[in-house]
């Protein structure tokens, strides 16, 4: 398996989505930005060493995100929205990411994580990764990290 994509790597893989489907287009941030866990979406990536992708943001970055996703107005957007918004950039990034650390193995199917309940992650797992629109106020987490076996 091949080592972890560095941080620049993931941001260019979540911007191959969120540019494409949403018009939206991402950089790296600092990790002070504090961003106040909503909702987040974990896939798994089982294999010889299984791998989860997660995606979190607040809530008005949720909305700013399904908003543009639906092509609707953001104070249309609801939560059920928001939730397939984090599981469709998920899915597409974790697919990226098999695809970069060469994973011969199926994604799992994201799941929602609502506020700060537990959803895992490993105590030895990488730093996040903060990516943020400026021209839109959306800020995301971003995490690739080894599940815990």
């Amino acid at each position: 398996m091949s080592k972890f994509p560095s941080a620049d790597a993931i941001a260019s893989m979540v911007n191959s989505v969120t540019i494409t489907m949403m018009n939206v287009k991402f950089a790296l941030a600092t990790t002070t930005q504090n961003i106040a866990a909503y909702r987040r979406a974990v896939l798994p990536i089982p294999g010889k060493v299984p791998v989860v992708v997660v995606v979190m943001g607040d809530e008005a970055s949720c909305q700013k995100l399904g908003a543009r996703l639906f092509s609707m107005d953001p104070a249309d957007v609801d939560v059920s929205m928001m939730e397939d918004t984090l599981r469709e950039l998920a899915n597409i990034t974790a697919g990226q990411v098999k695809r970069a650390m060469s994973i011969d193995s199926a994604l799992g199917l994201p799941r929602i994580i609502v506020g700060n309940e537990p959803w895992g992650r490993p105590d030895n797992a990488l730093e996040p990764i903060y990516l943020r629109a400026d021209s839109e106020d959306i800020r995301l987490e971003v995490q690739v990290v080894a599940a815990a076996t």
